[in-house]
């Protein structure tokens, strides 16, 4: 029953993604309210808070998923899990393959006077994907790792804005249109679907046991993981900011 629905929810995505494409293609209303909502993040450019978002969209850039991605990889061995990386590999190479590919297709260019320097084309926001398909898959596996169910709902709730803070980010840096951010959740939320569906396959299966017992040095590596994690995207948030076009 939850792999009918997952397949159906991936049909409903990619009409949805088909939808926005032809919309962007044919310079429809959705260009207007790019443009619109491009002109009015204005106003956030000039104030202090640009620094809070350009750490917010650290955590979407290469070497910080890189690293998460790695450390998942070395928490999935510890508790013995290893097929959970399947899951994780099918979310995050397969959007990553997916964004370069629709970049490559459409050759969208990125709007004027941008923040930060970038040199890929605009759709579909590959930040925007890789927040959908990493941390929303990081928040499946809490979630299913978790045995309370106020805990699973802020896992979630946290992810939901997380993912959206990141894609508000690349707008309020100028580094992408809305339906440039709009068509990466898509293609996030896409993947992702697919490594769930995956993933409850093979716990169907028993490859899977989402009912273990944390030990005290397991906990600890998890926060430790989480320590790492921020510490770098600060390091990194230095370091993105040297190429600021002004």
């Amino acid at each position: 029953m939850i792999l009918t629905v997952l397949i159906l929810l991936n049909i409903y995505i990619l009409a949805l993604f088909a939808g926005l494409v032809e919309d962007i293609v044919e310079t429809d209303s959705i260009v207007t309210t790019d443009l619109f909502v491009s002109q009015h993040m204005s106003v956030l450019r000039e104030s202090g808070i640009i620094d809070f978002f350009i750490l917010i969209t650290s955590l979407g850039s290469t070497p910080i998923t890189c690293l998460i991605i790695l450390l998942t990889a070395i928490l999935c061995a510890v508790v013995r899990q290893p097929y959970i990386l399947i899951g994780l590999l099918i979310s995050t190479i397969g959007s990553t393959a997916f964004t370069f590919l629709s970049k490559m297709a459409f050759q969208r260019a990125r709007p004027i006077d941008i923040l930060l320097q970038e040199h890929t084309y605009s759709f579909p926001s590959g930040h925007a994907t890789i927040s959908i398909a990493l941390y929303g898959f990081l928040a499946y596996m809490a979630i299913r790792f978790s045995q309370r169910f106020i805990h699973q709902v802020r896992i979630l709730s946290l992810a939901v804005l997380l993912c959206l803070f990141i894609g508000l980010s690349r707008i309020v840096l100028n580094e992408h249109y809305l339906s440039d951010v709009m068509g990466g959740f898509l293609v996030g939320t896409l993947w992702l679907t697919i490594a769930i569906s995956m993933m409850e396959w093979l716990t169907a299966r028993g490859k899977i046991n989402w009912r273990i017992v944390w030990s005290a040095p397991q906990r600890y590596m998890v926060w430790f993981s989480i320590v790492a994690v921020l510490i770098a995207t600060f390091v990194y948030a230095t370091v993105y900011q040297f190429p600021l076009l002004g």
